[in-house]
């Protein structure tokens, strides 16, 4: 499911002839922030908890970035954020895209493929995240040896425990790839890695089984907690294992599983999460970069983005 929506993320047309009112307000968005004088958010701080940039998934305002990346780059800029993650490799040269960046005085540490499509052409996408910069090429969304599952939650609900095993195989293989390009692979939960088998959870096999100089793990906090698992116990348990996360908020009526990948998110700060004790138990040594991510909306998605990025700036030590 997540491969499927990258695709048409990066490479399906967005053009209409006619908005609703709604859509015109989410796309209206982009350039009312994007002409959005600079010096109203001078004095916004850049950096947020763990004295660290505050970044943002590109994935939180995917059709933004469809319909103008540039656009959607200054309108994050404008909001404060110092770092962006891209969902998928831009639908633009990389010269182009680092340039854009650069523009901006953003930097792109982070570049997220699934695990599908990282086995078809994973050396064109390494090439692609060391053009931009990127420091890590995360895998977003795990996959099987012989892709029996139509879609994400079918492949929730099916994976095995040996599937499970084959995803920890490709990662050390990419991990070695990666680097060779002086970047490193990384691995982007979701809510089924917290399915038990027998009493081995899935999320637990892929720490054991891949090898920590050659994998990285990104905490996904929404999805940790949309499988009614415990990130404050996953951050100071396996803080040697994880280096960066997804700060992701999900709503307070959400209902906890592990069979479905449907997403129930709000702005950070509005739901389930206690960020001020998530952060505190936080090593800033191990941490090094965090992303801010929403999928659910009921504003357009850059005020979503501004009012998380409000709160983490709240909570800077």
């Amino acid at each position: 499911m997540f491969d499927e929506c990258q695709r048409i993320y990066f490479s399906e047309g967005r053009g209409h002839t006619m908005l609703t009112r709604r859509a015109f307000l989410q796309h209206g968005s982009l350039a009312l922030m994007a002409m959005t004088s600079l010096n109203a958010f001078a004095a916004k701080p850049r950096i947020g908890p763990l004295n660290k940039p505050i970044g943002l998934q590109l994935w939180t305002i995917r059709d933004d970035v469809a319909k103008d990346l540039a656009g959607a780059l200054k309108a994050v800029s404008t909001i404060g954020y110092g770092e962006v993650e891209f969902a998928g490799v831009p639908n633009a040269p990389a010269a182009e895209v680092l340039a854009m960046l650069r523009d901006n005085g953003l930097t792109a540490p982070s570049m997220h493929c699934g695990m599908a499509d990282a086995q078809k052409d994973l050396q064109q996408r390494i090439d692609y995240a060391k053009a931009i910069g990127s420091q890590y090429l995360v895998i977003s969304f795990p996959s099987t040896a012989d892709e029996r599952f139509k879609d994400g939650n079918a492949l929730a609900a099916g994976m095995t425990l040996d599937d499970w095993k084959w995803n920890a195989e490709q990662l050390n293989r990419m991990g070695e790839l990666t680097r060779k390009a002086g970047i490193t692979c990384g691995y982007h939960n979701h809510n089924m890695e917290f399915r038990s088998y027998d009493g081995v959870v899935a999320y637990d096999e892929l720490l054991r089984l891949t090898d920590a100089e050659l994998v990285t793990m990104e905490l996904d906090i929404g999805w940790v907690t949309a499988a009614g698992a415990d990130p404050l116990r996953l951050l100071t348990r396996h803080a040697d294992r994880i280096s960066s996360l997804h700060v992701k908020d999900v709503r307070k009526d959400a209902k906890t599983g592990v069979d479905r990948v449907d997403t129930q998110t709000t702005e950070v700060g509005s739901g389930r999460v206690d960020w001020p004790k998530l952060f505190a138990a936080m090593d800033p040594q191990r941490i090094r970069h965090y992303f801010v991510e929403q999928e659910n909306f009921e504003r357009p998605p850059l005020e979503s983005a501004k009012l998380s990025f409000d709160y983490l700036s709240r909570l800077k030590p």
